[in-house]
């Protein structure tokens, strides 16, 4: 058990982060295990599954940077790269679906 009364500022907030982190990770299963026990619309479901991807993964890479403070500097280059790819084929893909739903 965390004993907070001992631990210093820096500390207590990662530990709060890695919480938040696990909670994230704990809520995308729960979503991701409905969507994939309850498939009933493949084309749409697809789509809210890549998007409910982002959640962790943004909490993994701010975890990892907020750990990894002074660390390496080209693994976290690569972490944000990573990220910002990933944003770009969430944007693309809702785009696409919202696009071929409109027409």
């Amino acid at each position: 058990m965390f004993n907070f009364s001992k631990m210093n500022i820096g500390e207590i907030i990662v530990v709060g982060c890695g919480f938040c982190v696990m909670l994230s990770m704990l809520f995308t299963v729960q979503l991701l295990s409905q969507h994939l026990f309850y498939w009933k619309n493949p084309k749409e479901q697809k789509v809210i599954i890549v998007i409910i991807l982002m959640a962790p993964l943004y909490a993994v890479v701010s975890f990892i940077g907020l750990i990894d403070f002074f660390g390496s500097e080209a693994f976290f280059m690569l972490l944000e790269s990573i990220k910002e790819c990933y944003e770009a084929l969430v944007i693309s893909l809702f785009m696409l679906h919202f696009l071929l739903i409109v027409q």
